[in-house]
């Protein structure tokens, strides 16, 4: 039996969609597709995948960083318009069935308009299972990302030097839990149990300039 991640239509064409409001693509181009998160905690939780397989972002191309980051920047300045610092992050895993994968097994970037500092709410937590330094400088926080083990990653527009936790304990949708504590809705971190659809409803609207420019693609 083949085996199909959460993004096997992204990165297999002969697999479709799901059909879910949270699986509309917001762009697509020759290497990743923008799509809103579903458990979205906060409206404007976009991610971006890659378009072939891979479990983590390191693993990209020098021609991938760099499509990525015009992405990314694209859609944080959009995201600027909810007035929250916007910030970016990635669990990234090792292995298929990695609890730092989030169930996902596949690589994917996480952009998030949030009213509170992610990057000291998440360094805070000392003793979680997760070591923190700050990421070497670099063109690009993309070209920072660990070669090797498992990682967290966190930057925002306003800090461009990535924040990396080294894991030690991985945990499922740990910075989930962290946003969904700064928020006081903790109960909520899990998108299995919360999809969180009229977030991702409100994500669609505010990013429906970038849709309609792919429409007209």
């Amino acid at each position: 039996m083949a085996y199909h991640t959460r993004f096997a239509w992204i990165t297999d064409e002969r697999v479709p969609s799901s059909g879910a409001v949270w699986d509309r693509e917001i762009l697509r181009t020759d290497r990743f597709v923008a799509l809103p998160s579903v458990g979205s905690l906060v409206a404007g939780w976009t991610l971006v995948v890659p378009r072939r397989p891979m479990l983590n972002l390191s693993l990209m191309s020098s021609v991938e960083r760099s499509e990525l980051a015009a992405i990314s920047d694209q859609i944080a300045d959009k995201l600027g318009s909810t007035g929250h610092e916007v910030y970016f992050f990635e669990h990234g895993s090792r292995s298929r069935g990695s609890l730092t994968g989030c169930g996902v097994d596949q690589a994917h970037l996480h952009i998030v308009p949030l009213p509170f500092d992610l990057i000291a709410a998440a360094t805070a937590r000392v003793g979680k299972g997760i070591a923190w330094k700050e990421g070497h400088e670099a063109t690009s926080p993309l070209d920072a990302l660990p070669r090797n083990g498992e990682y967290v990653a966190i930057w925002s527009n306003q800090n461009r030097r990535a924040t990396i936790g080294v894991v030690e304990e991985p945990v499922s949708q740990w910075l989930r839990r962290v946003i969904a504590d700064e928020l006081g809705i903790g109960e909520e971190w899990n998108y299995r149990i919360h999809p969180q659809e009229s977030r991702i409803l409100e994500t669609l609207a505010l990013l429906q300039p970038l849709r309609k420019a792919m429409s007209r693609g």
